[in-house]
């Protein structure tokens, strides 16, 4: 499997949660632009984690309990997909708001 088809089935996996980090994370970046303290980028990953718990057990509970085993027959586990969706999330959050500090700050 090339990196391609794991970002792709990543993002197919866990796009609801990425969609919904992804309005939170431009949420964040207004806010930053707006000319609030350099202390909300601590604040933005505290409530970050706390956006990601209520999303993921949202997400799990209304998913259709099948549709992971396309997953498991390609050789992923709910575990790995997780982990990467929320590597991915929590990475952008930091990039954009590193970016917001450098270009703006």
């Amino acid at each position: 499997m090339t990196f391609r088809d794991c970002i792709s089935l990543t993002w197919r996996y866990g796009k609801a949660q990425l969609l919904i980090g992804a309005v939170y994370n431009l949420v964040c970046m207004n806010f930053l632009l707006s000319g609030i303290s350099y202390t909300f980028f601590v604040d933005c990953f505290i409530v970050k984690v706390l956006v990601t718990a209520i999303v993921m057990y949202l997400a799990s509970k209304f998913r259709d309990r099948d549709a992971i085993f396309f997953y498991i027959n390609l050789g992923l586990s709910r575990r790995k997909l997780q982990i990467s969706v929320i590597l991915a999330d929590f990475l952008a959050l930091a990039v954009l708001l590193t970016a917001v500090l450098i270009f703006h700050g």
